[in-house]
Parts: structure tokens; C-alpha cells; sequence
């Protein structure tokens, strides 16, 4: 079992570095692992996110859906794609632009979409009662605000070095 790091001011640099890359990859495999959200299959989190941002935004593209998640188109068509033989996700070329495809979420797609919706809202907020239990409430405020500003921080970062690969 790994030995768990306690924050705090006497904390290294290098501390602090590796607590963040232990979380971030605990995460990371967080994101990779299945789970029944409901409907009796099991989908990993990058699946079901790609599902409920689609049903949020009836007929959005793989373009669109790479420039808001910040990835790559063909990362994205490889999920949407996968998503599809599932018989979550449907394509459909828009009137008057046959080149341009629109996705749409299937009946079944959007039963996942609101089962992952409630379970992300239950999960969550019992994640913020013990963080809140452990730490109280304005520290878990400050926690989220660090959060923002840390992911955008990294979004800026990665948009560099997309552009650099562009050029």
C-alpha cells in the first residue's frame, strides 16, 4: 500500500511535486476503469463524459468536442466511433453540408447520459461532505479555486504545444 503524504508548509518542492503526480495518476486511472452507471453494461469515464457532453450539445461535431476537451480530433473520432458501435451515439450529416457531420445521442445514450449525471451528483457531493468533514468548508472552496486555476494553467500549456506541433 502506498505510504500516504501529508501536505504542509515543511513540505519539499519535490514533495509537493510528486503528491501532485500521484493524484494526477490516480486519477488518470480513475478514468480508465469501468463502471455500471445503471444501465447494466459498464463504461469507463472518458466514455461517459464523451455521452453527456454530446447530449448536452445535440448535433455537435468532433471538431467542436476536440477544441472544448482540448484534444485531438482523431482522439475524439476514436471515442465517438467507439461510442457508436455501442449504439450510443449517432451521426448525421447536416442539411444543406453533406460534409459535415453531426452527433446526436441515441434513447439508449441518453438514459446513460442521465444515469452518469445522478450518479456524478451523488458521488460528488459526498466527496465534498468529507472533504468538508476533513478540512472545512473554505478550504474545500480554496481547494476547487486552486483546481481552476491550476487546470487552466495546464490547458494554456497544452495549447502551446499543440501549436508548436502544428507548426
Amino acid at each position: 500500500m502506498p505510504e500516504e503524504k501529508k501536505a504542509g508548509p515543511s513540505m519539499s518542492e519535490y514533495d509537493r511535486t510528486d503528491l501532485l503526480v500521484d493524484f494526477v495518476l490516480t486519477y488518470y486511472d480513475s478514468m480508465n476503469t469501468v463502471h455500471d452507471y445503471g444501465t447494466g453494461d459498464e463504461y469507463s469515464m472518458t466514455e461517459v463524459h464523451m455521452v453527456t457532453r454530446i447530449a448536452d450539445h445535440p448535433g455537435i461535431t468532433v471538431t467542436e468536442l476536440a477544441r472544448r476537451g482540448e484534444r485531438t480530433k482523431s482522439a475524439i473520432s476514436q471515442v465517438v466511433k467507439k461510442l457508436e458501435e455501442k449504439g450510443l451515439v449517432v451521426k448525421a450529416k447536416q442539411a444543406g453540408n453533406g460534409s459535415k457531420t453531426l452527433l446526436y445521442v441515441s434513447p439508449e445514450g441518453q438514459v446513460l447520459s442521465d444515469l452518469h449525471k445522478a450518479f456524478d451528483q451523488e458521488h460528488g457531493s459526498l466527496f465534498d461532505r468529507v472533504l468538508v468533514e476533513k478540512k472545512g468548508e473554505e478550504s474545500v472552496q480554496q481547494f476547487y479555486e486552486v483546481l481552476a486555476c491550476m487546470n487552466e494553467q495546464i490547458r494554456q500549456l497544452r495549447r502551446k504545444q499543440m501549436a508548436k506541433r502544428e507548426e
